[in-house]
């Protein structure tokens, strides 16, 4: 039998197993079960890798790949018979790459929401709510802000990120993740890309990759957005697909961490999310409020938009569309636009926890 016909199979069996099974189930034997397996051969065989897995992913992809251009017989794409063939082989292929994807990682996609296992009440914020709650915040993120010890005119620098910063975000994550009660098997890492720009030129800040299971985030981002983006990817390493849940997870374990620079690395994130969401129904009134900001507070926005002005999206709106497809393909109905859920999910959660106390 040709074993070609096994990829395509394993990826089909893989695509109708992700739509046709129950949250719940999903949840109970692959969410809490196989992949908390997946997850510590992860950790405990590749973890101690000194680099990037992203960077030996793709060197051996590129190599695999030369071999077999090297070993083609070009020939036969003069007749439809090997037109045909080559076209199966290519079939087998992403049916592998289905597999390995939703078997690593991927049918996290279809585990019971978030919402629903916290008891959320997440609703859509008015202009006025904004509002309000800009107002609400900016002491907060500013008061975070002071307990910096830096120039409170100047921006931080490279140098001033926290030691051992993945340590300390990942144990914020899992102690977000472990009160939620979610389970945090095996040791995920979160790696800084030393290739600048090589995730922010096709819209991304970070990545988790599942063939490797790795995070990484981008080398060319702002050491202010550094610490929030990188539990982000944690986050999705520990087994949530969500973008908006991973945001939302993302600030409450800056929340949850004793560094001031990944407190105020979260708040000021968490702040911008609101500011751009107000800034859209009412952007004379954001200026009129922004300009009103301490300095050392307006250079550190100025920073971080000069540092993204400096890696250009190759292709936005192509990007744009094919990623909100993705999302929308895997059940996330706000597509890309889940990203900004953040702000409900934060709001609800204050809200219940509010309550409880």
């Amino acid at each position: 039998m040709d074993k070609r016909w096994i990829w395509i199979g394993l990826g089909l069996i893989t695509l109708l197993i992700r739509y046709i099974t129950p949250p719940e189930l999903i949840e109970q034997y692959y969410s809490r079960g196989i992949f908390l397996g997946i997850r510590s051969v992860f950790d405990l065989g590749f973890g101690w890798f000194p680099l990037p897995l992203f960077y030996v992913f793709y060197l051996i992809l590129i190599g695999w790949g030369i071999r077999e251009l090297i070993r083609t017989n070009w020939r036969k794409f003069k007749s439809w018979r090997g037109i045909q063939n080559s076209l199966f082989s290519l079939t087998a292929f992403i049916g592998g790459i289905f597999f390995f994807f939703f078997f690593l990682w991927g049918y996290n996609y279809g585990r019971i929401p978030l919402v629903r296992q916290v008891s959320l009440k997440p609703q859509p914020a008015s202009i006025e709510e904004l509002r309000k709650l800009l107002t609400e915040i900016t002491p907060q993120v500013l008061e975070a802000r002071n307990r910096l010890s830096f120039s409170q005119s100047d921006t931080l620098a490279a140098d001033q990120l926290p030691d051992k910063m993945e340590l300390k975000c990942r144990q914020a994550v899992v102690q977000t993740l472990s009160e939620l009660g979610y389970p945090t098997s095996g040791r995920v890492r979160g790696r800084v890309l030393f290739t600048k720009g090589i995730l922010l030129r096709f819209g991304s800040s970070g990545v988790y990759w599942p063939f490797v299971g790795e995070g990484n985030i981008d080398g060319g981002l702002h050491t202010l957005q550094q610490p929030f983006t990188l539990c982000h990817e944690l986050a999705h390493g520990y087994g949530i697909a969500n973008e908006g849940v991973c945001n939302f997870l993302a600030y409450v374990a800056t929340q949850h961490s004793a560094d001031p620079y990944i407190r105020y690395s979260g708040l000021l994130c968490y702040w911008r999310y609101v500011a751009i969401a107000f800034q859209r129904g009412a952007y004379e009134e954001y200026q009129a409020l922004r300009n009103d900001l301490p300095k050392g507070f307006i250079a550190d926005l100025d920073a971080i938009n000069h540092t993204l002005d400096l890696y250009p999206d190759f292709f936005p709106k192509l990007r744009y569309a094919a990623y909100d497809s993705y999302l929308k393909s895997q059940g996330i109905a706000e597509g890309m636009k889940s990203y900004s859920s953040i702000i409900m999910l934060v709001e609800a959660w204050k809200k219940k926890t509010a309550q409880k106390n």
